[in-house]
């Protein structure tokens, strides 16, 4: 049934609608109620009209993906057609790209590559439910201690904790199969099609970012070593350690199983470095020994500073190191992994304990209470921090921001354009030995001698959550990524709280 059209009568083509509506309005008090309730349901029809439903799919689809999280999931339930627009792949799609979350295009690539699915997997063998998603917003010590650590040898650990619920112990959860979840989500049986289904993806994501906010991980202990680990890295597969027995250790970061057991320094292991071509290492020996990633075989010892080597970072063919003689070298890092000093820096006066950088600038942070920004082209220190009350043991640089940790308990946020302290963030009882930010995520993370991490908010320097010490120790050094956070500590115990339990993150980077 479509409405005949309806001409204005000449005499009210002037009229404003407000006295069109007060005439309307008029008239219907002249005829009957039931009339009036006939008038009524043809009204319904006209003041409801679904604008969207008549609008072309893509044209809905664009408009859609303006909306936020909590306008969708609203919009849903509206009506049977607005369902199925909003369940549309190419909304989620947009929303988890939009939100700049990583993906790992390997994984995407092979699993579609992959012409079925593993049809006799029973259904025993797929992921649990994840939790219901409703609507939301996304929104100085100058070097190591001397003394002996205390250590007691303990079972692998594994704790689930929760912030509202208490920490729960428990045997460490068998290693699920990445497929699992691929093949009941990401798989139309019928057709016998594979494609990604972006919804799944958007609300996996979303369930891990929740977790970062509420404190909700498990967390596993990976191998110990009594005489304590000082430095970290990881990424999907391997996890380095270097510690005071003068050892670096290579772990399988998800099986935990060691893998190897490299030795060449002979002093403490202080810090580490590597990508996919080497790995650098600096001790207590002075000295920085490269080796190669892929098979682990000792490539070249460099011997230039005259002390500890505290601070070591490395991109392409650049590479910056720091030392307790009070100097930082700008190295090139040439393709057979032998390096050359280019430029050597001098301006501190104590430790310098870390070292970052990035384009032309590095940052350095030393025992003197003090930041230096230097030019990398010709050496000429730029600019120099002061605000810290005690010595500067970390730093972290990302271009535009400058975070430093010290001994006088606090964390220091600095706009680097302009030297300028912009915040003072107040939290932790001890010394802050290590730090991490991720722009992307726009989060910190620091780990102190008061054997805490806590997350940071990184525009408004906001507190998310304070991860209060499950073992009596100091962390010495950390790393996180989308989903982990990694530690070690004067205990020697490799601590991984993990946010992505129970959730398939084979997508995901």
């Amino acid at each position: 049934y479509e409405e005949p059209e309806f001409k204005l009568p000449l005499f009210m083509k002037d009229w404003t609608d407000e006295k069109k509506a007060d005439f309307a309005y008029g008239l219907l008090t002249c005829i009957t109620s039931s009339s009036r309730s006939k008038v009524a349901d043809r009204l319904y029809n006209l003041i409801h009209r679904d604008y969207i439903s008549a609008l072309p799919f893509e044209i809905k689809l664009d408009i859609l993906c303006y909306l936020d999280l909590s306008s969708l999931f609203r919009l849903s339930l509206v009506s049977k057609e607005w369902h199925k627009v909003i369940e549309d792949q190419t909304i989620w799609k947009e929303r988890f790209l939009q939100s700049g979350w990583g993906l790992n295009n390997t994984a995407l690539e092979t699993y579609l590559s992959k012409r079925t699915v593993e049809k006799s997997m029973s259904s025993s063998h797929l992921s649990p439910p994840l939790p219901r998603l409703g609507p939301f917003k996304i929104s100085s010590n100058t070097h190591p201690t001397n003394h002996r650590f205390a250590f007691s040898r303990s079972q692998p650990l594994s704790i689930h904790h929760r912030e509202s619920g208490g920490t729960q112990f428990g045997n460490r959860p068998r290693r699920r199969s990445r497929l699992d979840e691929t093949a009941c989500y990401h798989y139309q049986n019928i057709t016998d099609t594979r494609f990604i289904n972006w919804k799944r993806l958007f609300r996996n994501r979303s369930i891990i970012e929740r977790r970062w906010q509420t404190a909700d991980y498990k967390l596993h202990q990976i191998g110990s070593d009594p005489t304590g680990i000082y430095c970290l890295q990881f990424d999907s597969d391997l996890l380095v350690t270097g510690g005071r027995d003068r050892q670096i250790k290579v772990w399988d970061i998800q099986s935990g199983e060691l893998r190897r057991t490299l030795q060449g320094h002979m002093g403490s292991v202080i810090c580490l470095h590597f990508d996919h071509r080497f790995l650098i290492t600096g001790g207590g020996d002075a000295v920085l020994i490269v080796w190669d990633r892929q098979t682990f075989t000792r490539i070249k010892v460099l011997r230039a500073h005259e002390d500890g080597v505290f601070n070591v970072k490395f991109k392409g063919d650049v590479m910056v190191s720091s030392s307790k003689d009070r100097t930082i070298r700008v190295w090139r890092l040439h393709p057979d992994g032998n390096a050359t000093t280019r430029l050597v820096l001098r301006g501190h006066r104590a430790s310098v304990n870390a070292v970052q950088f990035k384009g032309n600038r590095v940052v350095s942070a030393s025992g003197d209470k003090t930041i230096k920004i230097w030019d990398m082209t010709t050496g000429e220190c730029l600019k120099t921090l002061n605000s810290h009350s005690e010595g500067i043991a970390c730093v972290e640089y990302d271009g535009k921001h400058i975070i430093s940790g010290s001994c006088d308990q606090t964390i220091k946020i600095w706009n680097a354009s302009t030297g300028e302290c912009i915040r003072t963030l107040v939290s932790h009882t001890k010394l802050v030995r290590s730090l991490q930010l991720d722009s992307q995520s726009k989060k910190m993370v620091s780990g102190s001698y008061d054997g805490s991490l806590k997350i940071w908010g990184l525009e408004n320097g906001a507190l998310i959550k304070s991860l209060n010490q499950v073992t009596i120790g100091s962390i010495f050094s950390l790393q996180f990524d989308y989903g982990r956070i990694v530690c070690c500590s004067n205990q020697g115990k490799i601590l991984v709280y993990d946010f992505t339990y129970d959730i398939d993150t084979q997508f995901f980077t």
